[in-house]
């Protein structure tokens, strides 16, 4: 029986750049380094943010545990199939292969089907409809969907309760399927609500894991400029949480499964009052290596955003802007001390377009 791990979110630390593997191939100050695991001690708290100049962050994924501290299943342990379905707004669909394709890189050798229903600036009511076409109630044979991925919020209206009945819609339907269900980045004041309604129903329902991309997106070199987009590593960073927490499964051959919701039209005009694309002036090439040292994700927090819609944003540029509501309190996130498995991949060089602002 899949149980619902405790939170658990990435830990940053600085290490010699001689001792990691690089995620991506661009230069620069945004490096975010996956290593082995070195020792560290748990429940230290908050580290330093900033590194020296001769040293990179790495980003550490940590078992995901029962709320007991022992070891959880892995959803590749307890799923029937291998078909997964990946719902989310630009920062989701900036990792599938119509774009920097990191999602299918990472997930298709550990043997999933991997289906990225994701478009920018869309809000919650995104995952329903997203659910209206695909999951349907009878699904041919081989069609069924064994798990799935929600990550949206970075899109949200101010309303809580709207967004928590919408929310709650998403994971009804999609239960008893072990889902994973992000947090996001909190650079508005209100995004907080979402978080909170994020880790209120991750601790309802026993097939949920709360994935803590709040904390994971605070290791230097994550995020772009504007603190909500992730950079190229930091789409690479996404994908490897994701398949942390799925773990390899054994039934059937991974495939990248064409996605059918692409409508990309927001990436170059503006839908939000606040929201901003980072924007590039040449197109960036992305180098793989040949195996990514990856691990198990755990559970954590919500997700939460301001009243705009995003989009697709790249390593540069743009501020988020201001966003209302009122500030409320949550839960530190739980971590515990790292321990990695390395996942091969073969992951072809691929190309992130250029978008404007």
């Amino acid at each position: 029986m899949f149980r619902r791990p405790s939170i658990i979110a990435f830990v940053a630390l600085p290490l010699a750049l001689g001792a990691c593997g690089t995620i991506g191939g661009d230069a620069g100050t945004d490096t975010v380094v996956v290593a082995s695991p070195v020792p560290t001690i748990a429940g230290v708290g908050a580290l330093p943010d900033t590194v020296p100049p001769n040293r990179e962050p790495i980003v550490m994924v940590p078992p995901p545990v029962n709320d007991d501290g022992t070891a959880a299943e892995l959803v590749g342990d307890v799923v029937a199939g291998n078909r997964v379905l990946v719902i989310g707004d630009s920062i989701l669909a900036s990792t599938s292969s119509r774009y920097g394709g990191q999602m299918c890189d990472v997930l298709v050798p550990l043997g999933w089907e991997v289906a990225v229903e994701a478009e920018p600036s869309r809000f919650i009511d995104f995952g329903n409809r997203v659910l209206d076409k695909l999951l349907v109630r009878t699904p041919p044979p081989g069609e069924e969907w064994d798990a799935a991925v929600v990550f949206l919020g970075s899109n949200y209206g101010g309303d809580e309760a709207r967004y928590e009945g919408e929310l709650r819609m998403i994971l009804d339907r999609l239960a008893p399927r072990p889902t994973l269900l992000f947090t996001v980045t909190e650079y508005r004041a209100n995004y907080t609500e979402v978080n909170e309604v994020v880790r209120r129903l991750g601790s309802e329902y026993d097939n949920v894991t709360v994935v803590d991309w709040k904390a994971i997106a605070e290791t230097p070199g994550v995020l772009s400029s504007d603190r909500l987009h992730p950079t190229e590593k930091g789409r690479e960073v996404i994908a490897l949480a994701v398949g942390g927490a799925l773990g390899p499964v054994s039934i059937g051959d991974g495939a990248c499964l064409k996605s059918t919701f692409r409508n990309d039209s927001a990436i170059n005009r503006g839908t939000g009052g606040g929201s901003s694309v980072g924007g590039r002036s040449t197109t960036a090439t992305t180098v793989r290596p040949a195996t990514t040292t990856s691990s198990v994700a755990g559970t954590g927090g919500g997700t939460g955003t301001g009243t705009t819609s995003t989009t697709l944003a790249t390593t540069g540029g743009g501020g988020g802007g201001g966003g209302g509501g009122a500030t409320t309190t949550t839960a530190p996130a739980t971590t515990v001390a790292p321990a990695t498995t390395t996942v091969p991949t073969t992951v072809p060089p691929t190309t992130v377009p250029v978008t404007t602002a």
